[in-house]
């Protein structure tokens, strides 16, 4: 069974996930306005970062889990 903050993380990682392939079509919808692409631009890159720092952290906790498994 995953501890809490394994799962918090695994969650959070599936709603960013999910809500990364959206962006294109912000950023088509508002083909007018410059200002809003790139703010949907800004704020895609940081939901790009904010996924990779929380799977890079996601995996630390797993391989320490499997130690601790091998271990016992």
């Amino acid at each position: 069974m995953l501890n809490n903050s394994v799962y918090d993380l695994m969650e959070t990682a599936a709603v960013i996930s999910k809500g990364l392939y959206r962006y294109p079509q912000f950023e088509e919808d508002a083909h007018d306005c410059q200002s809003c692409q790139q703010i949907w631009q800004q704020m895609k890159q940081a939901d790009e970062q904010q996924l990779e720092k929380i799977v890079r952290h996601l995996k630390e906790h797993l391989q320490r889990e499997e130690r601790a498994t091998r271990a016992a």
